[in-house]
């Protein structure tokens, strides 16, 4: 048993001399009364405030019951002391309950449920993108359909540059298992996105701030390589991995493209990782090359998005809040061994297209 001498004083109250035991399972405080006699406080140890007892010199120890009493104590050893059977009677807590195999028990759970919250935080939206992976094409296309027939009420389609931007595309050549379907819509806000399946979206703004075909070309590839290397899909079925966990568990993976199709809308801002990304440009880069485009386009089309960051006050649009670190992807645009690699000539024929969809109403 641990004695020390200190001071005790109520909340407003007079300081006292005491005489402070350190017992098994309470503070005893030994006093005197106003008549010179002896009496004793005892503060159970669970209404001790924790705090760091040691401060400006002295250790002090407060009890929560109102009104809230104190003791001072000189002896830093006070505050140690005190410390350890604190700590020593927090350990014992569950002991007093629960014998050693219903503790093992209880941290096998603790440990089994970290496991599990790790797994549905980390592995779940990993192996949603594992399997977007091995979704069927035409799976995709019903998916992809769905959501573009949920926005559609919401599209002011622009049907005579929607038939110019087809004709563009197809120009290009490229082999793809998808059909590439692609919609202009009038919206004051410089934006595209690809959906699953082969559905992609253009606003009218991003066009009419583009100065050659070459930028267009640019724009149509990379939203391309979105879809043809199912980096939408990849990247949905990763966002919505808590709802396909759910539904596999369930027994209904229909459920799935519901929830997906009911949120469309999140399509025009939704985030690729770098990878993702990094792949859509090179891959961009590399069709504008084989087919001696201008790789340039990439650039200029940077440069636009960026610019028009600066007329909105900073705030960046639809596309850059969805496809940011520009500055970097310029340089490794400008770096990459397929810029410009086969040369460069004028397609008159894709110069044509995009001057006819930049004079369409």
């Amino acid at each position: 048993m641990d004695a020390y001498t200190g001071k005790y004083y109520i909340q407003g109250g007079e300081e006292q001399n005491a005489t402070i035991l350190l017992l098994k399972d309470k503070l005893s405080i030994g006093l005197r009364d106003e008549h010179g006699n002896p009496r004793i406080v005892y503060w159970p140890y669970e209404q001790i405030i924790r705090d760091n007892f040691w401060k400006r010199g002295q250790s002090i120890v407060r009890c929560g019951t109102y009104p809230v009493q104190t003791v001072e104590v000189d002896a830093k050893e006070f505050a140690e002391n005190l410390e350890a059977i604190l700590k020593e009677n927090e350990r014992s807590l569950l002991g007093r309950f629960l014998n050693k195999n219903q503790l093992r028990m209880i941290r096998m759970l603790a440990v089994f449920i970290v496991m599990l919250v790790s797994a549905y935080i980390w592995l779940v939206p990993l192996l949603a993108e594992r399997l977007a992976k091995r979704v069927p094409v035409s799976y995709e296309e019903k998916l992809g359909d769905g959501m573009y027939n949920a926005l559609k009420p919401s599209f002011l389609i622009n049907s005579e540059k929607t038939a110019y931007i087809n004709d563009f595309f197809r120009e290009l050549n490229v082999d793809s298992k998808y059909n590439i379907r692609i919609t202009v819509v009038n919206e004051n806000v410089a934006n595209a996105f690809a959906m699953p399946g082969g559905n992609i979206i253009v606003y009218d703004k991003i066009l009419t701030g583009m100065s050659s075909y070459e930028d267009l070309a640019a724009l149509l590839s990379h939203e391309f390589t979105h879809v043809n290397e199912k980096h939408t899909t990849r990247s949905l079925f990763r966002k919505m991995a808590a709802s396909l966990f759910l539904s596999i568990i369930l027994g209904d993976v229909g459920t799935l493209g519901n929830v997906i199709i009911s949120n469309a809308d999140d399509l025009k801002g939704l985030s690729y990782s770098r990878k993702l990304e990094k792949e859509a440009d090179m891959n961009g880069l590399r069709l504008l090359s084989e087919r001696k485009i201008d790789c340039n386009g990439f650039i200029r089309l940077f440069e636009l998005l960026k610019k028009e960051t600066a007329q909105t006050g900073g705030q960046p649009t639809e596309w850059i809040s969805s496809h940011p670190d520009l500055e970097k992807r310029i340089a490794s645009a400008k770096s990459s061994e397929q810029f410009n690699k086969n040369g460069v000539e004028i397609n008159e024929t894709l110069k044509t297209l995009f001057l006819k969809l930049r004079t369409a109403d």
